[in-house]
């Protein structure tokens, strides 16, 4: 009986870091496409109400291109402003320059460094919009099981910058509690 719970505990942990491994493959697979951009990129209008054109246009992921098109629709641009060009189009892309080469004549906000710089050519308002898009998410929920004296429990945790907590549960009793800090990270 106790060599059938023993090896119940052990599928269990080879399970999870199977599921480990699985999503730190993903996540680092999937992080070449999350490097902040110094290179501020054009963007249509048009193209701000199509997640997956934007995925391609500004080099994300297409589920992070989602949350940037909803982030934007409630967001007002960092800075928006005329520029002396024939077209907006024209302003819009004499703006990326000016932002990639850290102009002096623009805002210090629109040279602020962030994981993209998004320059629109609005042309409903014949304005410059640029956006400045953190692509930093530092609230995570997660979940997980925690093997303790050959009994399994569930574990919910909640991580806030670099500070992540941890709650271990029997049934609905809380079992014990874990706080950890991230002393590095690369």
């Amino acid at each position: 009986m106790e060599n059938k719970r023993l090896h119940y505990v052990l599928y269990a942990v080879i399970a999870v870091v199977l599921i480990i491994v699985c999503v730190g493959y993903y996540v680092n697979s999937n992080q070449k496409e999350t490097v902040p951009k110094v290179v501020p990129q054009v963007v249509p209008q048009s193209t701000m109400a199509k997640p997956e054109v934007l995925a391609k246009d500004i080099k994300i992921t297409p589920k992070q291109a989602d949350t940037v098109v909803h982030e934007i629709a409630k967001a007002k641009p960092v800075i928006s402003y005329i520029v002396k060009a024939p077209t907006v189009t024209q302003a819009a892309e004499k703006t990326a320059k000016a932002i990639e080469a850290k102009s002096p004549e623009l805002p210090v906000v629109a040279v602020t460094p962030s994981d993209r710089t998004v320059v629109v050519a609005n042309e409903d308002k014949q304005t410059v919009d640029v956006y400045k898009i953190s692509l930093d998410k530092p609230h995570k929920i997660k979940t997980g099981v925690t093997v303790l004296n050959d009994k399994i429990y569930p574990t919910v945790g909640y991580q806030a910058g670099r500070v992540e907590g941890l709650v271990q549960f029997d049934g609905t009793k809380i079992k014990g509690a874990t706080v950890m800090y991230t002393v590095a990270q690369w």
